[in-house]
């Protein structure tokens, strides 16, 4: 085994670790000698499915922020599954003999990087939020090295990297020769109009209904556009509210004279797709979006989560705003912003044409295996 990959129970975590893993495989390793330990979670084997990754599960959970009385008791059970977790690793790794452990941070990391400790095996943490959790910054202080998304980044030893981001959205490059025809294939697969202005929305892995409502709102008003197609990742738990799983625009109530195109889906595993396609995104700040986003370039309105864990996301959104690469909506303005700042992005192109050339050029790192050479040089 060349390297262990530590972290998951969110998408926000196994989707980074998955680019980890194919900068490692695309600088010669086999798939077999990168494994995962990962959390029991329905999302990490989901994200895994039948790659080749060895793979190890546990039943860990990290400490909860809410006192309810089921919080406080899932804090409680945290402690004796983090040390029954790190038994299980080390006697794993007794076997694996990895020569290096990589944590993508998360409660899910902890176990493997205490074991690696232990058995004396290098560690190197990648944090990819402008504010990183506490598992980083705890591991971090003992790391091997530090690979960081955003400069200036105040953990020990931290070296500007870029966010891990998949090989097949790196890979999308739009504007190029070529790229119409792969724009009509990646519109096939939703039944959308290439021919239409695009608009994503989307709310995160989990689905977002502040999102879902405000971009429903803007597609009946919006109804009567013929130049315009919206993809609406509406996520699992939402998809069914109000609308049928993969609706038309008719399904909105907005009746037999709607020419907007507008089709609703759960989720989309190859992101590839959707960023192919989208002329203008609707997103949260989470890490990974926010990673994908810069590296394909796109012009986007983004709505930070409030509630997000140490505010991150909102640090997120303003290194976008800052940068001039994205227009941002605070949750609590919505209602007097959303559409008219969404309507701008369609309607101006020169806007858009600046907000894709600034996102653009926030994700130079992003496309780089920065992060590869990192984990390689630890390793030696």
């Amino acid at each position: 085994m060349f390297a262990v990959i530590a972290g998951g129970g969110t998408a926000g975590h196994m989707i980074p670790a998955l680019a980890i893993a194919e900068q490692l495989v695309d600088r010669g390793r086999s798939a077999r000698s990168v494994a995962f330990v990962a959390s029991k979670r329905q999302i990490d084997a989901q994200l895994l499915g039948d790659t080749d990754h060895p793979r190890l599960f546990l039943n860990v959970d990290g400490l909860q922020r809410s006192l309810s009385p089921r919080a406080i008791l899932r804090s409680l059970l945290a402690v004796p599954k983090m040390v029954i977790g790190t038994a299980i690793v080390t006697r794993r790794f007794r076997t694996w003999q990895p020569r290096v452990v990589v944590s993508v941070g998360g409660f899910a990391s902890e176990p493997a990087v205490r074991a690696a400790r232990a058995l004396r095996i290098p560690v190197v943490v990648v944090s990819y939020d402008q504010h990183p959790g506490l598992a980083t910054r705890r591991q971090a202080k003992r790391a091997a090295a530090v690979a960081v998304a955003f400069a200036g980044s105040k953990l020990p030893g931290a070296k500007h990297t870029g966010a891990p981001v998949r090989h097949s959205v790196r890979r999308v490059v739009r504007g190029v020769v070529g790229d119409d025809s792969l724009r009509r294939r990646a519109a096939e697969v939703f039944g959308i109009d290439p021919s239409r202005r695009v608009i994503v929305a989307m709310g995160g892995s989990l689905g977002s209904r502040t999102i879902n409502e405000a971009v429903e709102t803007w597609v009946a008003a919006n109804s009567a556009r013929g130049d315009v197609a919206v993809l609406h990742l509406a996520g699992e738990r939402f998809v069914n509210d109000n609308v049928a799983t993969g609706a038309q625009s008719e399904h909105v109530g907005l009746g037999d004279r709607a020419r907007i195109q507008y089709v609703r889906r759960a989720s989309h595993q190859e992101m590839a797709d959707v960023w192919r396609i989208a002329d203008v995104v609707v997103c949260r700040a989470g890490a990974s979006t926010v990673a994908e986003l810069v590296t394909v370039g796109s012009a986007a309105l983004v709505v930070p989560w409030a509630a997000a864990a140490d505010d991150h996301q909102r640090l997120n959104a303003k290194w976008l705003a800052d940068a001039g690469a994205a227009l941002v909506v605070e949750e609590n303005d919505i209602a007097a912003r959303f559409a008219a700042d969404l309507s701008r992005i369609v309607d101006d192109a020169v806007l858009r044409e600046r907000l894709v050339a600034k996102s653009y050029a926030l994700g130079a790192l992003n496309r780089s295996s920065a992060i590869g050479s990192m984990i390689e040089a630890a390793a030696r």
